[in-house]
């Protein structure tokens, strides 16, 4: 999705991942909702939930947080891939969280690729899209109209 004009972009600058455990206050019930928290340049937060805990453990390996795990993912292979970091960080340019699925409440970013003069854009998973910038060291944006959106909805 292109950024019209009057739509501006803000620049994350951290990114958490973590679990919270959380608990229905009628029912009792309690439960873990895993969380991805983007730091944003403007001082505010966007928060994503549901992350694939795959991309919690390897965000948390990625910034030291924990140790790598003996059963090791898909993605922390690739952080230790350094044929795959190499591609990473020759192709990625960007990541821009950009679109709600006003239905289901997904968020959808653009990565952005180029290499040898080709320019591709692809829709990903956000948590997908954050991970391999991270790895690559490229910059994070979030549309700013979804910063807006999403504190009229959060919930955390």
């Amino acid at each position: 999705m292109p950024v019209l004009p009057g739509e501006g972009l803000v620049k994350v600058v951290d990114v958490d991942a973590y679990i919270k455990r959380m608990s229905d206050p009628r029912s009792g019930f309690v439960f873990d909702v895993t969380v991805m928290e983007l730091k944003l340049e403007n001082g505010s937060k966007f928060v994503m939930s549901n992350i694939p805990i795959e991309i919690v453990e390897a965000v948390n390996v990625l910034k030291n947080n924990i140790d790598t795990p003996r059963r090791q993912s898909l993605f922390i292979f690739l952080m230790n891939s350094e044929v795959f970091k190499d591609a990473a960080v020759n192709a990625v340019k960007e990541v821009v969280i950009d679109e709600i699925d006003q239905n289901t409440g997904l968020y959808t970013a653009t990565l952005v690729l180029e290499e040898d003069g080709f320019k591709l854009k692809l829709k990903m998973i956000p948590s997908h899209a954050v991970y391999l910038a991270l790895i690559a060291g490229r910059p994070i944006y979030v549309l700013e109209k979804l910063v807006h959106e999403s504190y009229s909805e959060e919930e955390y």
